[in-house]
């Protein structure tokens, strides 16, 4: 029997990824199926209550509802900006700075990417209309809105991810810091590698080769900030390294001017509220403890919504300043309003049920009340204990793309570090290895799996002309995702014991 839910373990990701590739479905069909599938392989062999598995679908949804309002609002954010020509006198702006067009969709794919995701912004909802806006194809700017921050994305969102696999873990969040950078430099490069794919360029290697440069420097000063600054904001930190960069070598200057400030005015408003959220003591223990609402759907997990911590608040304020700023028409506002949930319902309803899948998936096994976990019938325990015990010494290989997988099941990397952390350092002890280094190494892997996640793409394909082709993006970006995993996994196993 344990090898039989082993192998049914896998089955949903194998669903998603042939429903993906071969039938290019949209990520609304994919969440319907993979819901629906989930639904029935919880209650079947994995001998869920119905009653349990509703609750803990209800659970994932909402929990959700701060990344659904992020979305919504930063898709009217970048409608407006799109109807009111900012994105493109933007790009013009970064044009003004670099000597060619690959130079500039560099430095808004790596640079802008790790700086908002650093800064806890969404890179999606900017850097997918900027692209598109550049003159990149709708399935290039969704692919390349992710591919740009993924390899780094363990150093970002202003540490949160580090600090959850610190609690999860019971390890030292600096230690955990430093290993994932590390481990970062690899996945990043990979990813910067790919961008070439997706932008029509000439010139051979050339390139791939300074695409490669790009990535390196970010995996290096990445590293450097997170050992002397910390790694709550080297992810930014190197983002932002990489935009001076790329303007110093373009050798020209940027073209200053009163109209594009008031194009920039919401992102520079966003930046700055939330690095003041998040810096200020005082301010972050109030709009993240004490504001705060939470609710509990089941009884062992609690849903905390953060209004004035989270995005999504600042992001609808940022439109709101943006066309009071750019003194939009109220028929145009209303186009803009409606285009946005035209736009946003699709997706909306895709992520919703995407963190359904994820709850489902992660309850598996809980008896009615979720007082009793039978962890012979616990999706997650399944899996991690089956890889462990089918690859033996070769563990340490796989664990980036356990990492990888748990992403691509539940649509955010965090949920991996949850499902799957614990177990690194029990496996670390079994096999006389580095707990540190293997949870930093799930920590990357969950990080390379926001290229594969059809939550992410269901972000960045309504931002940029995309929606519907969410498959063809995934056709590519799942083994882009796979092989990317592995070859964490191979610098993994050199390093870890």
């Amino acid at each position: 029997m344990g090898d039989l839910l082993f192998l049914l373990s896998w089955t949903p990701v194998l669903l998603l990824a042939v429903l993906a590739v071969f039938f290019r479905c949209s990520a609304l069909a994919l969440s319907i199926y993979g819901c629906l599938f989930t639904f029935l392989l919880v209650l079947t062999a994995f001998r869920t209550p119905w009653t349990g598995a509703l609750l803990s679908a209800v659970d994932g949804a909402l929990t959700m509802l701060p990344l659904l309002l992020v979305i919504f609002a930063g898709i009217l954010l970048s409608s407006l900006l799109m109807k009111t020509g900012s994105l493109t006198r933007i790009v013009g702006w970064f044009m003004s700075g670099v000597r060619t067009a690959f130079q500039r969709d560099l430095l808004i794919t790596l640079g802008v990417g790790n700086f908002m995701e650093g800064a806890s912004v969404i890179a999606e909802p900017v850097v997918a209309p900027m692209l598109h806006a550049a003159g990149v194809s709708p399935v290039g700017s969704a692919a390349l809105s992710i591919i740009g921050y993924a390899g780094l994305l363990a150093l970002e969102m202003g540490g949160v991810i580090i600090t959850i696999l610190s609690l999860v873990t019971g390890l030292p969040a600096e230690e955990l810091g430093i290993a994932s950078a590390w481990l970062s430099i690899p996945a990043v490069v990979a990813m910067a590698a790919c961008v070439p794919m997706y932008l029509d360029v000439a010139g051979g290697f050339r390139p791939y080769a300074a695409a490669l440069a790009c990535g390196l420097f970010l995996g290096i000063t990445g590293l450097v900030f997170a050992i002397y600054l910390g790694f709550s904001v080297a992810g930014m930190s190197a983002g932002l390294a990489l935009i001076i960069a790329l303007i110093l070598l373009g050798n020209r200057r940027l073209a200053n001017s009163r109209g594009v400030f008031f194009d920039l005015a919401p992102f520079i408003f966003m930046i700055f509220m939330l690095l003041l959220v998040n810096a200020v003591p005082w301010l972050h223990e109030l709009t993240a403890r004490r504001l705060v609402l939470n609710i509990r759907i089941i009884p062992i997990h609690t849903i905390t919504l953060q209004p004035f911590f989270s995005a999504y608040l600042y992001l609808a304020a940022a439109f709101c300043l943006s066309a009071l700023l750019l003194k939009v028409p109220r028929r145009d506002l209303r186009a803009v309003l409606k285009s946005g949930f035209q736009k946003g319902w699709r997706a909306s309803a895709a992520m919703g049920l995407f963190g359904a899948m994820g709850q489902m998936i992660a309850y598996s096994g809980y008896s009615d009340g979720f007082s009793v976990l039978d962890q012979l019938h616990n999706m997650p325990w399944v899996l991690s204990h089956g890889l462990k015990t089918y690859t033996g010494g070769l563990y340490v290989l796989f664990v980036p793309f356990l990492g990888w997988v748990g992403t691509f099941l539940t649509g955010y990397g965090t949920a991996s570090l949850m499902l799957f952390g614990q177990l690194q350092v029990q496996a670390a002890g079994l096999l006389n290895v580095s707990a540190v280094w293997l949870s930093a190494g799930l920590a990357v892997g969950a990080s390379l799996g926001s290229i594969s996640s059809p939550f992410k793409i269901a972000i960045a394909a309504p931002m940029c002309g995309a929606l519907g082709k969410e498959g063809q993006i995934l056709r590519w970006t799942i083994p882009i995702g796979v092989v990317s995993s592995f070859l964490v996994g191979l610098v993994l196993l050199l390093v870890a014991g």
